[in-house]
């Protein structure tokens, strides 16, 4: 089983560090009934709550692997996001969060400067499904401002640009903003026990950790191909891609959790 621990690196004290997390996106977190087999998860969470209200974020990037746009990388730029979402678990979801335009026209800027493949979005003013999930179960304010952005799984280096040009963006903005990659770790399902995570995906997830403490991004891309493919890794691992790229300046990256759900991997991860 993972072992938990704590990487530390020394920047000068100069260097701010943005935050940022992986947060799963597992509808059964949310059923209360369920709650007690996944007590670690709950308690990661309500961590990375705490942790977001204490520092004062204002702003969220959402990275998630339930939003995938084949060819371009998407950023939601809507003044509201709005809306209600049933799922087969937990019933009906609502949700009701403002966008932040100005900052998401920014973001495609970069992005473009950077030779990436971005767009704006602004007539899609809904959030996906593992977006909602990830968001109520950290139970934020409907004052906290979202900014939606989709995977693209082009390749994994192009991710890792992404987030780096995420980061230089969020430093310079005049709020306190904060990423998410939303979504899981390994997601080939097994329904034989609740809290099972599959052999192929425990041993997937062992490898994609390790390279997250140590942001070695270029890991990700030397992960046994075969292993990956039985593993069924979630968004293709695209969002820690992203995610990799924008904790390049962490202090600090710690797991905080990591629990099957039905055969797949899920993990908490903060980057500090």
């Amino acid at each position: 089983m993972y072992q938990f621990h704590t990487m530390r690196h020394r920047l000068p004290d100069s260097s701010p560090a943005l935050r940022s997390y992986v947060i799963p996106a597992q509808s059964l977190l949310l059923d209360e009934e369920l709650a007690p087999n996944f007590l670690s998860l709950h308690s990661a969470l309500r961590r990375v709550s705490e942790e977001l209200k204490e520092n004062a974020t204002q702003v969220l990037l959402v990275v998630s692997a339930g939003w995938v746009t084949p060819d371009v990388f998407s950023v939601g730029a809507c003044a509201q996001y709005a809306g209600v979402l049933e799922e087969k678990f937990i019933g009906m979801m609502p949700y009701n969060y403002r966008g932040s335009p100005q900052l998401a026209q920014l973001l495609v800027e970069r992005g473009a400067d950077a030779s990436l493949p971005v767009q704006l979005v602004a007539d899609r003013c809904e959030l996906d499904a593992s977006t909602v999930v990830a968001l109520h179960a950290l139970q934020l304010s409907a004052e906290m401002e979202v900014v939606p952005l989709s995977i693209c799984p082009l390749s994994l280096r192009d991710s890792y640009r992404w987030g780096r040009v995420l980061a230089e963006t969020a430093s310079s903005w005049g709020k306190h903003v904060v990423l998410l990659a939303v979504g899981g770790l390994s997601g080939r399902l097994d329904h034989r026990e609740i809290t099972a995570v599959s052999p192929e995906g425990q041993q997937h997830d062992e490898q994609v950790l390790r390279v997250l403490e140590s942001r070695a991004w270029s890991d990700l891309l030397n992960i046994d191909p075969l292993l990956s493919a039985r593993a069924q890794p979630a968004g293709g691992m695209h969002h820690l891609a992203v995610l990799s790229g924008f904790a390049q300046q962490a202090r600090e990256v710690q797991v905080l959790s990591y629990q099957g759900i039905i055969g797949t991997g899920n993990a908490v991860v903060r980057c500090v």
